[in-house]
């Protein structure tokens, strides 16, 4: 993977700093051994937690004014909509069926910003486990691009999980584009630079995941009461 840049150990530096001015690590009177461990762990936790939270908040944002120039009401030629440009036939797989293409367009509100978001989450949940097999492939450079995980994140968002284990079975052969003409390794080049490694444990896995009969369900938030 690609080490992380000057930037975000910057980021993490201030984190750790602003926790340790608060939590009084420094000037604490003497404690235990096994105390300080702990006030370690939990400084680390938070540094990671806030690092992780940082950097997808980041990567979510650039992603939807790539897909739709961050307006929420968005909707293209093929009928894709929201932020983040879902298709009809996602929203359905992931629960949400009650969405449609023309109800959006007539009301927008039937697919508010919060439950896009929650929408995504799911969407690249599904999308990592489908690709738990492929990350093998990051740090590889195919087609001059330089694997990694943000960067499959976002291409299979783009077309799919299908095809970017195309592109990477095929060594960049099978590039797949949308009707736009923005293609798997283009989305691979342009959000390769997000340090989204571990982000899974402080993002997206709090809630419980279930599988039943076809159906995902993401905690009760995900619920559809139409």
């Amino acid at each position: 993977m690609k080490k992380k840049s000057f930037v975000q150990y910057c980021r993490i530096s201030f984190l750790a700093l602003v926790f340790i001015s608060f939590s009084g690590i420094c000037t604490a009177p003497v404690i235990g051994y096994r105390a300080k461990m702990e006030n370690f762990r939990k400084l680390s936790e938070f540094v990671s937690r806030e690092h992780y939270k940082s950097e997808f908040t980041r990567f979510i944002k650039d992603l939807g004014k790539s897909e739709s120039g961050n307006n929420w009401q968005s909707v293209n030629l093929i009928g894709c909509f929201g932020e983040w440009q879902f298709a009809e036939k996602t929203l359905h797989y992931l629960g949400h069926k009650h969405i449609t293409t023309r109800k959006f367009k007539k009301d927008p509100s039937v697919f508010p910003p919060d439950l896009q978001l929650q929408a995504l989450k799911s969407l690249i949940r599904v999308n990592l486990i489908s690709l738990k097999d492929y990350e093998r492939f990051a740090g590889d450079t195919i087609r001059g691009v330089v694997i990694s995980r943000s960067g499959m994140i976002a291409a299979s968002h783009l077309g799919g999980a299908r095809s970017l284990k195309l592109f990477l079975n095929s060594k960049g052969k099978i590039n797949k584009a949308d009707v736009l003409g923005t293609s798997i390794a283009d989305y691979l080049w342009k959000f390769s630079y997000y340090d989204l490694d571990s982000f899974d444990r402080y993002v997206l896995y709090s809630e419980q995941m279930v599988f039943t009969a076809g159906k995902i369900t993401f905690g009760k938030s995900h619920q559809n009461n139409n």
